[in-house]
């Protein structure tokens, strides 16, 4: 979840206002209650994405030159 999901749920769940739920998360962060990851997935997706551009890329400047 990405930090605007977990307000989101604070709100729902707590019922407080917008600021109120940037508090309790930015608590929660400084507690290691909430522990930021890297999201390996997304990257290795972006990572593949790349690659098949770049071969692509490269396979046509080889037929074209």
């Amino acid at each position: 979840m990405n930090k605007k999901e977990i307000i989101e749920k604070i709100i729902a769940t707590t019922g407080c206002s917008e600021e109120k739920a940037e508090m309790i998360f930015d608590k929660a962060i400084e507690n290691k209650d909430i522990v930021a990851r890297l999201d390996w997935e997304w990257v290795m997706n972006r990572l593949v994405i790349g690659a098949v551009i770049f071969a692509a890329l490269w396979a046509l400047w080889k037929h074209i030159g």
